[in-house]
């Protein structure tokens, strides 16, 4: 039987880094001068945020009157072994993940000699020296971590192993993006300078929107299509009065723009009349008073309820939004609320998407780790571990994942475990909160001191663990170990205690009790040959049975 997978949309773009890392492009002509080993551009097809920075310019006269220059620079003789107001330029490119590996570059360019050497051991303490291209650098040991590379005596990069490699490669071709156009009109003068690819963003937007569509009531759900009608940002900001900042929003086109405006509209009204209600009750009050002040000031909040609103609505132009122009002579406090708040709304779905995906590759990884840990077992004793360590009386004691202890690099705990005595013995039981963290689930909402974990195995005639005192060797999988189920992560309601002999008992009627409530739209299910994957919790119950069975003759597969 042949089954065909109801797939989650996979996030093929981050804002990972957005929030953390130094912002804005310096011109393509100036990469090619000062690092012509790196390629032609940093500018990519596949690039989603984009910025510069000028530290040397927001360091100087007459804009730091204002700017903590003190800590500033003690901040970069510390970690960077330089004094920030010698930096003359940071730029940045960041594109999507693809699966687990980030793809970000930051270039850090100085106005004299600067070495990697003399970088803070705590920025490089996770990297170890090599080599990408035959260019000497410090090569990261940690998947998401940056590595560093030395390209001039004043310039060192900062990113993303996969991200250098590609730049170093030559492969960052000069592109047509929406990026790439925002950055080629844009002068180098301001202090700094953000572009974001909205439409780039799409994947991680609509699932930030998905997931908050299941929180949001029914008469605000037409307010979330508006991030999906918005094309790209630009954010420039100024220090000094010579030079404007600014935040517009591109919708890409009239058409786009007209329903944003619309929508934007309604929300203002719908504002006004949800804050109008809230308050009725006290302004009806001081409506029928006898005072005059407080007849007044019911007047007066009636007026002005709906001015104050609608300072909060950006202002458009063609197909663009402008939230902030001080080259239009706005400057004022309320503006800049607004622009925050504007801006959270926009990048806080895929932000939120962005950490759910983290959280799901977590949990990836999770099970992967014990996945392998039952090969390896199965590798030393010719047989999977059974579901339980049984009593010689035949009660069950302790879970399959205090056995596995051994093989994770946990010898020592699996030491302190009476193997004689159930898991909630006074002795064993002390040993609950204990918990290795490869058992606890990212998206666990569970206070971790109880020990649970959402990683099960399931448990039924036929199964990998069939709930017996035996466990399975490989060879018994003839279904094959790739098509054969045999670890889950399940709902909150249903964790156990990591040391308790107790997993997910599957009902053949209702098999995908249980699934399904810790990532949107799917659930997580680890194989016989150690790979991951995400299933939809709307797959055909028949065929997720299929899968758990390990020697039915189905020939079901996950294409």
């Amino acid at each position: 039987m042949q089954c065909q997978r109801s797939r989650v949309c996979r996030p093929s773009k981050s804002l990972r880094l957005l929030l953390s890392a130094a912002l804005l492009l310096s011109p393509m002509a100036s990469l090619r001068a000062h690092a012509q080993a790196i390629g032609k551009s940093y500018i990519t097809q596949e690039t989603v945020v984009a910025g510069r920075l000028q530290p040397k310019q927001i360091l100087s006269p007459p804009a730091h009157e204002l700017v903590p220059v003190e800590i500033a620079k003690a901040v970069g003789q510390k970690y960077l072994g330089i004094d920030l107001a010698h930096l003359t330029k940071v730029t940045v490119a960041v594109e999507p993940p693809l699966g687990t590996n980030l793809f970000y570059s930051a270039f850090f360019e100085a106005d004299q000699p600067w070495k990697l050497d003399q970088l803070a051991p705590e920025l490089t303490q996770h990297t170890q020296p090599g080599e990408i291209r035959g260019r000497a650098c410090l090569l990261s040991q940690q998947p998401m971590a940056p590595s560093f590379m030395q390209l001039k005596d004043n310039l060192i990069v900062i990113g993303s192993q996969g991200m250098l490699e590609k730049l170093a490669s030559g492969n960052s071709k000069p592109t047509d993006s929406v990026i790439a156009s925002l950055v080629a009109t844009e002068p180098p003068t301001d202090d700094l300078y953000v572009a974001v690819d909205l439409e780039g963003l799409r994947p991680l937007i609509s699932l930030g929107l998905m997931q908050a569509a299941q929180q949001f009531p029914a008469k605000y759900q037409r307010f979330l299509q508006i991030p999906n009608l918005l094309e790209s940002a630009e954010l420039k900001l100024n220090l000094r009065a010579a030079h404007p900042s600014s935040l517009y929003i591109h919708c890409g086109s009239e058409s786009n723009a007209g329903q944003v405006e619309g929508l934007l509209q309604d929300a203002v009204e719908l504002a006004k009349v949800q804050m109008s209600s809230e308050m009725e009750q006290q302004l009806s009050a001081m409506r029928s008073s006898d005072d005059p002040i407080q007849q007044a000031t019911a007047a007066y909040a009636d007026r002005a309820l709906g001015v104050y609103l609608n300072m909060f609505v950006p202002q458009r132009r063609g197909g663009s939004f402008v939230l902030f122009d001080t080259a239009d002579g706005g400057n004022d406090q309320m503006a800049w609320v607004a622009v925050v708040g504007v801006l959270v709304a926009l990048l806080l779905p895929a932000v939120q998407a962005a950490r759910a995906a983290a959280r799901r590759n977590v949990g990836i990884n999770n099970l992967r780790q014990l996945v392998l840990a039952q090969l390896n077992y199965e590798a030393a004793k010719n047989s999977l571990p059974a579901h339980a360590l049984y009593s010689d009386d035949g009660k069950p004691l302790l879970s399959w994942r205090v056995l596995l202890l051994p093989y994770m690099g946990h010898q020592e705990l699996y030491r302190q475990f009476d193997l004689d005595e159930p898991w909630n013995s006074p002795h064993n039981k002390q040993l609950i909160p204990l918990m290795p963290e490869v058992f606890a689930s990212p998206t666990s909402t569970l206070d971790r001191s109880l020990g649970k974990t959402n990683y099960v195995v399931p448990i039924g005639a036929g199964f990998v663990f069939d709930g017996t005192i035996k466990g399975s060797p490989l060879r018994s999988i003839t279904d094959g170990t790739s098509n054969t189920i045999c670890m889950l992560e399940v709902n909150d309601d249903v964790a156990p205690v990591w040391t308790q002999p107790s997993d997910l008992e599957v009902a053949p009627d209702t098999p995908l009790v249980g699934l399904g409530g810790q990532h949107a739209g799917v659930f997580l299910a680890a194989f016989c040959d150690g790979h991951v994957t995400s299933i939809a919790p709307t797959i055909d119950a028949q065929v997720f049975l299929s899968l758990l069975t390990k020697s039915g003759g189905e020939s079901t597969r996950l294409e």
